[in-house]
């Protein structure tokens, strides 16, 4: 077997092309995977933050909640797009704290411009 082709060997040219192909699904399969379980924790944590801590009246929540939601939507593709990056140059342990700190982002804006928010209506 000296001379055959190992398709794991970086020196005889990495994966062929189908387990390449292969590879590139089980990565699509992850990031769908992590998307699953990453978007409802992303969403839920500042609503149900709203909701235990809130004493507004059920418009200005609504409007809390919808900001929250708009923010949670903004920071997620943020996340996942630097977190993609970050893999790809091989930063896996960078990407999950990165993915981890976006979910801060909407409470920061929550925080912020709680009393502004409540105070206008």
């Amino acid at each position: 077997m000296r001379g055959a082709k190992n398709a794991y060997d970086p020196r005889f040219g990495g994966p062929t092309a189908p387990l390449a192909t292969a590879i590139r699904m089980s990565d699509i399969t992850v990031w769908i995977i992590v998307i699953a379980f990453y978007a409802p924790l992303h969403y839920l944590l500042p609503v149900l933050f709203l909701f235990i801590t809130g004493k507004e009246s059920e418009t200005v929540r609504k409007r809390l909640i919808r900001s929250a939601v708009i923010d949670a939507s903004l920071s997620m593709v943020a996340a996942f797009v630097v977190a993609i990056v970050l893999v790809q140059l091989g930063w896996i342990g960078a990407a999950m704290l990165v993915l981890l700190a976006s979910m801060l982002l909407p409470f920061a804006r929550i925080l912020r411009h709680r009393k502004e928010i409540t105070s206008g209506a």
